[in-house]
Formats: structure tokens, sequence, C-alpha cells
């Protein structure tokens, strides 16, 4: 049985290697051998580097030659397919399977579950990954490798994650988020590839896993964890159930129900402007789509799927997932490549379950949320709103900071810019920030006639605080914010709004960012423009409307 399509075709990866459409391909995997590949030495880890995240909780000096590892591996077997005639990239390729599977262990160091303990079969994110791309290896490439490569692959999979799966429950199953997909995803398709003689037995467990990944996504199809864990968790439950239908002889088929088409679109209503991408939760600013896979879903779901131009696509990630690397190529469409959807196409999308608003018109791109500060990969950020103008976005969410212990301690996390509503475009009470709880929600949040509306008051935790209710309406080029408090404290109200272009302050009510403008009332406000930085000490810019005693409106337009 075929699980791995055309990744076993000698005659498709000829078409990767002649073909048009697979240059960007080409090139990534070029790039990335050219780089970290050609004439260099493979690094072992070092414990040194291991340890320490456990003492400042800095995970980047381990990972940095952690996902070398893994590109590297990447780069060499996917140009071993493309040029097998060129013996250095897979004499490359057998060098760096056997460190990986030299490494102490797969798990990263930030999931390690402490430094004490000689736990070197802990399975997380990274360790269930391994385990697929090195069984993706053996299958796709295992007529070329020498035995004892081959030999090296079963036993160390076997090890590290097969077994040890079979005979321990992990935390992470019972996960509605990435994590569950991830795992569960690469090590079903582990066991597929390497043990299908076991899935009678392991099938059960997957599913039940699955299910609950699946529960994590409301009806209306949003990630809240944000765009690049969508790839990431979507991407590898695709992965798993493209799989499993085959292996099941189609029995199993996920992409017949009607969440699995939904949640199949999110990716699609994030593009707000060209690569301008909403970023709420742990996103970032700018985005692609994967290619491979969103060519994927529009095969298995023609009418509801938008493929936008291939300029607007990537190869894979710095994590360099295996599996993707391999399908953004397997999956490519030519047909879907050559005829794109305009990334300008004007759309609407309202999510109510995630009370969620994403726009995208010929003049600009806008994102606003209600909803509550205790999502995936959580912001305090309930209100927020991004506007985004040719291709960036102007008022920002940030996105995600610094990966750290620190970043992912709920003590210490709402610290940080980038997760405090602080960062945020939402208004700050006599000094205070939005609260971190489930309970720190917007309440009658909705979309009607055009508008968007959401009572945002809850999110603060402040008595005199009775409703602060904002809404947002449009009309051609422009946005209109709305904010109205009933507040009996003595404090003062400040509107909030957050660039990373450094604005200026005009005259008749206008605060110019390049070429945007947000048009206010200068009778019923002081307006005042601070910066600070960011934890990667990028500078941030404050545009702060503090408003007259006993004022209780707000209402700004930006254009």
């Amino acid at each position: 049985m075929n699980l791995l399509g055309k990744a076993m075709s000698k005659e498709f990866w000829e078409e990767v290697r002649t073909k048009e459409c697979f240059t960007a391909y080409r090139k990534h995997m070029q790039d990335i051998w050219d780089k970290e590949c050609e004439g260099q030495e493979i690094l072992a880890l070092k414990y040194r580097d291991f340890k320490i995240y456990f003492v400042n909780g800095d995970r980047a000096p381990y990972s940095k030659y952690y996902y070398l590892h893994r590109r590297q591996l990447m780069a060499s077997a996917m140009l071993s397919l493309i040029y097998p005639e060129e013996p250095k990239y897979f004499d490359f390729l057998m060098d760096i399977v056997y460190a990986i599977c030299d490494e102490y262990t797969w798990c990263l160091n930030a999931h390690q579950p402490n430094l004490e303990t000689n736990n070197n079969c802990h399975i997380d994110l990274f360790a269930s990954e391994t385990a697929f791309s090195l069984a993706e290896t053996y299958h796709i490439l295992g007529d070329r490798l020498d035995p004892l490569i081959k030999n090296r692959i079963v036993a160390e999979i076997d090890r590290r994650v097969t077994y040890p799966y079979k005979a321990n429950k992990y935390g992470w199953e019972k996960a509605t988020h990435n994590w569950n997909a991830v795992c569960t995803g690469s090590i079903g398709c582990t066991f597929m590839l390497m043990h299908p003689e076991m899935m009678d037995e392991m099938k059960p467990r997957f599913d039940e896993n699955l299910e609950r990944y699946l529960s994590g996504f409301k009806d209306d199809g949003i990630c809240l964890e944000g765009c690049h864990y969508w790839h990431y968790g979507f991407g590898y439950f695709t992965v798993y159930a493209d799989m499993i239908r085959t292996f099941t002889k189609g029995e199993t088929d996920y992409f017949k129900r009607d969440k699995v088409r939904t949640v199949a679109t999110f990716i699609q209503k994030a593009f707000i402007s060209k690569n301008a991408i909403i970023s709420f939760s742990d996103g970032s600013r700018a985005h692609r789509y994967h290619m491979g896979l969103v060519h994927y879903l529009k095969k298995e779901f023609p009418n509801d799927v938008v493929v936008y131009d291939p300029e607007f696509s990537y190869v894979n990630s710095g994590c360099a997932r295996f599996c993707a690397g391999i399908r953004a190529a397997t999956w490519l469409s030519e047909e879907y490549y050559y005829n794109p959807t305009p990334d300008d196409t004007p759309a609407e999308y309202y999510a109510a379950d995630s009370q969620m608003l994403i726009k995208r018109t010929p003049s600009f791109g806008f994102a606003a949320k209600g909803a509550y500060n205790n999502e995936p990969h959580n912001h305090n950020d309930v209100g927020s709103f991004i506007f985004a103008k040719n291709g960036r976005q102007v008022l920002i969410d940030h996105g995600s900071g610094p990966y750290s212990k620190q970043y992912f301690n709920k003590e210490t996390r709402y610290g940080y810019i980038e997760c405090s509503s602080k960062g945020h475009n939402v208004p700050i009470i006599n000094g205070e920030y939005q609260k971190f709880g489930t309970n720190y929600a917007a309440k009658d949040t909705r979309f009607e006639n055009g508008v968007f509306t959401t009572d945002i008051a809850g999110a603060y935790g402040i008595d005199e605080l009775k409703s602060l209710v904002r809404t947002f309406s449009f009309t051609d080029g422009e946005m209109i914010m709305k904010d109205s408090y009933v507040y009996d404290g003595e404090g003062v109200l400040t509107e909030r709004l957050v660039s990373l272009i450094a604005p200026a302050v005009a005259e008749n009510g206008k605060v110019v960012i390049e070429d945007t403008a947000v048009m206010y009332d200068p009778s019923v406000c002081s307006v005042e423009i601070t910066e600070d930085v960011t934890a990667s000490k990028a500078p941030i810019y404050f545009i702060d409307f503090k408003l007259n005693p006993g004022v209780r409106e707000f209402t700004c337009t930006v254009k």
C-alpha cells in the first residue's frame, strides 16, 4: 500500500526538477543546502546549550542547532530525490540521519520534564515529528540507504516513540489544540508506515485524540491559536487524515465532515491586505500560506477553499517540518498554481462563535474581536482590532513575543507588551489594563447591518466601569470606531492605538501614520505619542487619546 503518494515516484521528482511551478521549491531547498550543508560539519547538540533553558528560560541556544539538524535533513533528502545522480546530497543525508539518531533526546529542551531525570524518550511535538520524518525518509529513500542507517532508523523510532507511546499516556492526548494534532498525527502516521500490524490496536486511541483536537474549533472554524498554529496543527491533522483514508481504503474519511471543511477555509479568511494577516494570539503580522496544504484542501473542498497567488505562499518553516516539506511538492496542483484567486477580492467574514469580524476591502483590511482573555496562546486583547493597508498592518496586533519559559508562565506572560492589553488597540482605564482569565470577557457581541458591536467592560474587572460599548462601522475607504462608557470613577480614560510605524500629530484633529490618517475630535481629548520597545528591542509606538474629565464617548475615523 502506497501511503506517500507521488513522493514514491522517481518520475514525479524528475518533474520537480524541471517544471517551472517548482522553481520556488527547488530554490528553497538549494538555499538551505548552500547556507547550512555545503562544506559544513554536522555539529553535535551540546549539553551546555540544552541546560540553559532550565537556568534562565532561554530556549534559543539549543533550538538553534536542533532545528538546524532538521533543516539539513529536509534539504539533503529533497535534493537527493531531485538530483539522484549527485552523491554529495545523499552522503550528507546519511550523515545527518546518523547524527539525529545520536541525539540524546528528540524532545525539545523546553518540553523536557526536568534536567535531573535521565528521560531521553519523552514524547513531545518534536520527538513525534522526528519519528515521522525518519519514517518517511526510510520509505521514500529506503532502497538507497545503507543497511545500518535503515536499521538505526527502525531501532530509534521504536525506542524513542512507538514503544514508549504504547506503554504510556500523555497529557497532550487530552488537548484541544495543536499539540494533540501534531503529536497524534505524527505518531499515527509513523505507526502506519513502520508498524501497520499494530494499527488495529492503536487506531481507536488516535481517533479519540483527534476528536478532542477537532472539538477545540468552534463551528465557525476559527483557529484561536493563530494562523501559524492552524498551519501546524491542522497541517499535521490533514496529513494524518490523508494517510488514514488510504490505509483504511476510505473507511475513515475526515474530509466528509462539515467541521473539517469549515476549518479548512480559515487561512484564506485571515489574509486582509496582501500577505498582512490577522495576528491575534501568538501569530505574526505578515504570513504566507503553505502551498501544498492549501492546494490539497482546495482539491477536497473545491467550492469552499480559496487559493491566492503563489507570491503569498511558502515551502516550509524555519523549524523544517519534514512532512510539510515533502507535501509542498507532492500536493502542489498546477491548476491552482496557475489560476489563483486575486488577493484583493473584497471579503467579509463574521465568526459569531469566536466573536471575530474580518474584512478585506479595496482600500484596507480589518479585523476585530470580542471573546475572552483565556484563549489558546492568549493575549489580553478583548475588543482589540487590526487596521492594515498596502500589505502591512498599520494599527497592529503585534502577535507573538519571544518564546521562553517566562513567556509561557501565566505569572510573567502579561508583563510582555506583546501579551498585555498595554500593547493592543484597547482603552486603558485610569492606568489599569485588562486582566487575564476566562471571566474577563466581552458580552453582547454582534454584527448587524454592517456594524460590529461588543461590550468590553468585563475584560477589566473594574467595578466603576459598568459598560464600555465599542462599535466599528464602515464607509467607502474608512473605518469608524466609537467607544461609549458608563463609568462612575474619577480616573483618566485613555484610548490607545498601537503602531510599529512612527506616528505624527497633525493639525485639525489628525494623527498621520505614513499613508494612514486617524481623525478625531480634539475638543474631547488630548493626544500623546510615546515610544516603548518590545521584548525583541524593536520600537513600538502608543497613540493615547486622553479623554477630558466627564467625557464618556470617543470616536475616531481611520482611512
